[in-house]
């Protein structure tokens, strides 16, 4: 009888002392492009430096997995700013489907994008688009939202161009290569803005937007802001001091996401910004003290506490 009672005290200290299981939890991000890219970079580096295993889920488009994060069925998700708070308001992208179980978790990096035309046009503003070709986007998408944005810098509309239907990104960069429009979208510094540069004879020139007209603009794009870039050899086509469109990516959770499980994901970001950074040019801008920026989201109560820990948090 002592015999059975020790052998299952020590069953129970052998069970007792056995390292509890991992947490796994998913993230929301897309099968290419650039949001895959820093999908992969985010579940590395948590997977990599904390007791948290993160697996992407990858998705057509952001619009497939921010419900699902919503609901609760997936832990994270990212996207650009301003898909994230058209979901939360149920606006724009997301007309009439307000996701308010969304919670901010960290703002991540800045995307700086900008208008060039060929720097041979002669065109030097929005304004002087009146007339032009150019690439016209699925209504709601947000390719819709960036080209109507730049055209609200200089009080324009649809109405002012000569439409030229683009089915997405690439094929918008195609037509302009292709002289079929007279200007086109691009991630300033990119590697389609070097390409660009290189293809056009003559090279491109960046356009300013008008920082007294930004208001019209976040019409079409919430959460944007205009930023100066100067001139630079890997910046092709910036000529001078030029203001360009701003948007942040962002980390997002739920309510139904626990406070601790996102409190360690964000603390394991803020110091994994090294390996972040060395991942790629997407992250270019990302570090550990904009985590915290203010977005008109607001922000889960596991991230509110890590920030307030180290000091970044304004109330």
């Amino acid at each position: 009888m002592k015999r059975k009672l020790l052998s299952l005290g020590l069953a129970v200290a052998l069970l007792g002392a056995t390292p509890a299981m991992a947490e796994t939890v998913g993230l929301g991000s897309t099968v290419r492009g650039g949001t895959s890219q820093i999908g992969k970079a985010i579940a590395a580096a948590v997977s990599g430096n904390s007791e948290m295993q993160m697996r992407p889920q990858e998705m057509a488009n952001t619009a497939d997995y921010m419900p699902l994060v919503n609901g609760g069925e997936i832990e994270f998700g990212i996207a650009n700013i301003v898909q994230t708070w058209f979901a939360y308001n149920g606006k724009g992208m997301s007309e009439g489907r307000p996701m308010k179980n969304l919670r901010m978790a960290a703002v991540l990096m800045p995307f700086r994008a900008g208008l060039i035309v060929p720097k041979n046009s002669g065109i030097t503003t929005v304004a002087g688009l009146k007339g032009k070709r150019w690439p016209v986007f699925k209504s709601g998408s947000l390719g819709d939202h960036v080209v109507k944005a730049f055209l609200a810098n200089a009080g324009m509309t649809l109405d002012d161009v000569k439409a030229v239907p683009v089915p997405n990104f690439p094929r918008m960069w195609n037509s302009f290569k292709q002289g079929t429009t007279d200007a086109t979208v691009v991630v300033v510094g990119s590697k389609t803005n070097r390409e660009m540069d290189a293809t056009l004879k003559g090279g491109v020139r960046f356009i300013s937007f008008d920082q007294g007209n930004l208001g019209g603009m976040q019409n079409w794009m919430p959460g944007m802001y205009l930023t100066e870039v100067k001139p630079s050899p890997k910046l092709p086509g910036v000529e001078g001091p030029t203001n360009v469109m701003t948007y942040d990516y962002t980390f997002f959770a739920s309510t139904s996401t626990k406070d601790a499980t996102v409190y360690e994901a964000v603390k394991t970001l803020h110091k994994s910004e090294k390996q972040l950074l060395a991942t790629g040019p997407f992250w270019r801008g990302f570090h550990g003290g904009r985590m915290a920026n203010k977005v008109d989201v607001p922000f889960h109560p596991g991230a509110i506490k890590f920030y307030k820990e180290i000091g970044i948090w304004k109330d």
